[in-house]
């Protein structure tokens, strides 16, 4: 079993079997709870016919139960295959479909909107309804399950999980993970976090997403705790929470910081417990990391970077060199891994030289599932290529420009939406930003921005032009503007750009 990630869990479960490992509003279970239902969870699936790296979908919001489902999927040797718990029937059966899953394991609200899945076995709190599987297991079935410590053949080799990432173009792409990639990559960030067994995180993103199952698993690691809230719509009562529990970590996507600096007291509580602050899932705009900065006074904040496909994370900023002189820098790779840029043909650039970011470590992924095609785009023999363009300085520190599929075309000239972003959040006046390229018959497209009023009564479009067309040079400044209420959002809290392209090509209301 030596190399798995379960056996992270077994490890704080005999180290401290009666610490709380989970909180859940006003429920919380130990590590020993923690570790006996993962184990009943792989005696029971296996009980109903499923064989070693089986697929088994899984479709439930972060809670206790979800977090003993994950480990006890690792514990039987299967392939952990989650998806958001909200997702339509169509989009289901796509994942089983996709994945070949045997097996799916829903919590009640789901079980109530997809009762006619049509899956080998199911697992479900509901009764059989109209479900199509052959084998229905009630999750009571689990009191019956005997509560021992559950032997599989696991080795650091074998897949752990699939994980479904939006694509360029079609529908997602499964990223393959194997149970030493995630181990690497939680040791890692353990190592520069300098996580203890005393920590405790508040955790909202959701479990599904790279970036919130890191959290659970690298507290697992140590023996620190999670406190789980989905109920971020409710900021406040997040932020009470996490003084109620006295929490030492937090972590977020950029949404979650305009929201929290935009919307909530948070600006305005302290926190005292409060450790560590973690920001990844996208570039944020400097204006906005400057203004948490002086919100955090004490209080570390790691800006990280990664990507599904490494399993979480590549790069982070040292806390002390982001406040003194790397804001809007993504860092340096993390421990074990290397981060290199490169031109289309491998050839690694010089400092300053904007390229291709590219990876390697033991965190990467095996490929895309049952994608050969797009593996071979990913996977190079210079490492994965993100997708992301940017640049390293003669420190080493890198620096994102843009997203080579996002980046703008306007006439002969090749423009960031990152940086007319960063300009309109640098005025003060928006919570949020997004900016997408519109169609235009003579300059190829033209940026068409999405702003959120930060006051929508004082709101003053003209002043916003204004100051952005101090900032910017004349080719970069949107030709078109929509202004919102709210901007939609993926699952994992990043701003959804697919949604803001479609509404692009359709007629709009513009300013």
């Amino acid at each position: 079993m030596s190399g798995t990630v379960h056996d992270l869990l077994a490890a704080s479960a005999a180290r401290h079997p009666d610490k709380t490992a989970v909180f859940q509003g006003g429920r919380s279970a130990t590590f020993a709870e923690i570790d006996s239902l993962a184990n009943r969870v792989a005696r029971l699936l296996t009980q109903a016919g499923l064989d070693r790296q089986d697929r088994v979908v899984v479709i439930m919001e972060n809670s206790i139960e979800s977090v003993g489902v994950y480990y006890g999927i690792l514990k039987a040797g299967l392939i952990s295959v989650e998806i958001h718990e909200k997702s339509t029937p169509s989009e289901v059966s796509y994942f089983i479909q996709n994945a070949g899953a045997r097996a799916c394991v829903l919590a009640e609200a789901p079980a109530s909107r997809l009762g006619g899945i049509e899956i080998p076995v199911l697992v479900s709190p509901a009764g059989p309804g109209s479900s199509r599987a052959r084998t229905f297991v009630p999750w009571s079935a689990l009191d019956a399950v005997a509560d021992e410590r559950f032997e599989a053949r696991v080795s650091s080799g074998d897949i752990a999980s699939i994980v479904y990432t939006s694509g360029s173009t079609g529908r997602p792409k499964g990223v393959v993970l194997t149970h030493g990639n995630i181990r690497s990559n939680t040791l890692a960030i353990v190592s520069y976090l300098g996580l203890q067994e005393d920590d405790r995180v508040m955790a909202i993103l959701p479990f599904h997403y790279v970036y919130g199952k890191s959290l659970l698993n690298t507290h697992m690691a140590v023996g620190a705790q999670v406190v789980i809230n989905n109920r971020f719509a409710f900021p406040n009562a997040v932020i009470r929470e996490m003084c109620e529990r006295s929490v030492t970590g937090f972590a977020g996507v950029p949404s979650t910081f305009a929201i929290l600096m935009n919307r909530s007291v948070f600006p305005k509580t302290r926190i005292p417990s409060l450790r560590y602050v973690t920001q990844a899932g996208g570039a944020m705009a400097p204006a906005l990391t400057r203004r948490l900065l002086d919100c955090l006074d004490g209080v570390d904040l790691y800006v990280m970077y990664g990507a599904t496909e490494a399993s979480a994370r590549l790069t982070y900023v040292p806390p002390d060199r982001l406040r003194r002189d790397k804001l809007g820098s993504i860092g340096i790779p993390i421990p074990g891994v290397e981060v290199t840029v490169r031109d289309d043909q491998g050839r690694e650039l010089a400092p300053l030289e904007v390229g291709n970011i590219c990876a390697q470590g033991p965190n990467i992924m095996q490929g895309y599932w049952n994608d050969p095609e797009e593996t071979s785009r990913a996977l190079k023999p210079w490492g994965l290529v993100t997708g992301d363009l940017g640049y390293r300085d003669e420190e080493g520190f890198l620096f994102l420009t843009g997203r080579k599929k996002d980046m703008l075309k306007i006439g002969g000239e090749r423009v960031s939406p990152k940086e007319i972003e960063d300009a309109i959040v640098e005025s003060g006046m928006v919570h949020e930003a997004a900016v997408v390229g519109k169609p235009d018959q003579y300059l190829f497209e033209v940026p068409l921005a999405f702003v959120v009023p930060l006051d929508e009564k004082t709101f003053d479009l003209e002043a916003l032009r204004s100051f952005v067309a101090g900032r910017l040079s004349p080719h970069k400044h949107p030709r078109h503007w929509t202004v919102a209420k709210t901007l939609p959002k993926k699952p994992s809290g990043k701003i959804d750009k697919e949604a803001l392209r479609h509404e692009a090509l359709l007629e709009m209301r513009v300013a």
